[in-house]
C-alpha cells in the first residue's frame, strides 16, 4: 500500500492547525486538551499507511562511548526510511525504555514500530537505537544496570546523530531525539548542559534541533541538577497516574527549568499511566519490574485519549522544529 498525496496533504494541514493551538499553551500547563474526532482521524490515518511503503534496515554504528581499550563501542540500530521520500529528509533518533526494544519473540516492540511508521508517513527517517543488545544487557527495569541513561546512552544518542549526519538522504541539521521512560531520561541527560554525548570537535556538527521525552525517568532536580537547562526545544509528555515515572517531581523540575529559560512544553494526561502511548496495551500491574528499594509496582497500559492527543502534539511539534 502506498501513501496518497491527498492523505499527506490532510496530515500536513492538521499539523499546522495543531501547531497553532499548541502555540497558545503554557509550557508546563496541567490541562487536558480535547482532540477533535476529525483531527484524531486524520492523524491516525498515517498509521494506516503501513506495509510496503516503509523500509527497515539493521545497521551497526559507533557510539561515542568507548570500551576498556578506548575503542568506540559498536551498537545496533534500525533505520526506517519512507519509500515515498523524494529528497533529503529530517530524521528522528529513538531511545528505547528500560526493557529494551524487543519483544520476547525478538521482534521490534510495537511502540517503536508504531511511532516509526507514523513518522515515516510524515516524511521523516527514523533511527531506533538498541543500547542493550550489543552490551549483552537484557533489561534494566527492576535493578538498573551498567548502561546508564546519564552516561552510556547519551553517547549512543550522539553517535546515532553523527551516523545520520553522514548518510546521504538525511538533512543533517534537522534531526530530533525521542525517548521513552529510561530513554526519556536519556533525552534529559543528553540535551542538558553537562551532556556526556557532546564532544568538542574542530568542526562542530549541528546538534539535535528538538527533543521529545515520554514519561521520562530521572525527571527531577536531584537527578539532573538544580541548574539544569537546555537550548533545545523539548516536548515532555507524561501521565498523571504514572507511579513509575512520578509526575509531581517532574513538573517541579520543568517549572524550575523553564524559569531558567529552557524551551519546554510540558503536558500531563489525567488518568494516564506509564506506556500510555502504546498501541492496544492492556492496563495492568507489572510486579516483575518492582523496584527493590521503593517496592513500587509499576502499572502500564494504553490510555486512548492521551495517546491520540500525544500523536497530534508530536506531529505538530516536529513539523515546527523541522520547518515544515
Amino acid at each position: 500500500m502506498t501513501v496518497s498525496f491527498r492523505g499527506l496533504t490532510e496530515l500536513t494541514n492538521l499539523s499546522g492547525r495543531v501547531s497553532d493551538r499548541l502555540s497558545h499553551d503554557f509550557p508546563h500547563r496541567f490541562a487536558r486538551r480535547a482532540t477533535s474526532s476529525l483531527a484524531v482521524a486524520l492523524v491516525c490515518l498515517s498509521f494506516g499507511w503501513l506495509g510496503n511503503a516503509f523500509a527497515q534496515e539493521k545497521v551497526s554504528l559507533p557510539s561515542l562511548d568507548t570500551d576498556s581499550r578506548g575503542a568506540p563501542v559498536m551498537i545496533d540500530a534500525y533505520l526506517f526510511r519512507a519509500s515515498n521520500a523524494t529528497g533529503p529528509t529530517p530524521a528522528v533518533v529513538f531511545m528505547h525504555g528500560c526493557n529494551g526494544m524487543f519483544t520476547r519473540k525478538g521482534k521490534i516492540d510495537s511502540r517503536e514500530l508504531d511511532w516509526a511508521h507514523r513518522l515515516n508517513a510524515q516524511g521523516y527517517a527514523v533511527l531506533a537505537v538498541d543500547s542493550f543488545t550489543s552490551r549483552a544487557q537484557p533489561s534494566e527495569c527492576a535493578r538498573g544496570g551498567p548502561v546508564r541513561p546519564s552516561v552510556e546512552r547519551p553517547r549512543d544518542a550522539y553517535g546515532a546523530l553523527r551516523y545520520l549526519q553522514s548518510l546521504p538522504g538525511i538533512q543533517p541539521d534537522r534531526i530530533a531525539l525521542m525517548g521513552w521512560s529510561h530513554g526519556g531520561g536519556t533525552v534529559l541527560f543528553s540535551i542538558g548542559p553537562a551532556s556526556p554525548g557532546r564532544v568538542q570537535d574542530a568542526k562542530p556538527a549541528p546538534d539535535f534541533v528538538a527533543a521529545i521525552a515520554f514519561y521520562p525517568g530521572w525527571c527531577n532536580a536531584k537527578a539532573q541538577g538544580p541548574d539544569w537547562s537546555t537550548h533545545i526545544p523539548l516536548l515532555l509528555l507524561t501521565g498523571a497516574d504514572d507511579v513509575w515515572s512520578k509526575p509531581a517531581p517532574c513538573d517541579a523540575f520543568v517549572q524550575e527549568a523553564t524559569a531558567h529559560g529552557a524551551p519546554i512544553t510540558f503536558h500531563l494526561y489525567p488518568g494516564a499511566v506509564h506506556d500510555f502511548d502504546y498501541p492496544n496495551l492492556p492496563v495492568r500491574s507489572r510486579p516483575e519490574f518492582t523496584n527493590p528499594r521503593t517496592h513500587v509496582v509499576p502499572i502500564t497500559g494504553t490510555q486512548p485519549e492521551a495517546r491520540d492527543d500525544a500523536i497530534a502534539r508530536v506531529t505538530a511539534f516536529l513539523a515546527k522544529a523541522f520547518g515544515k
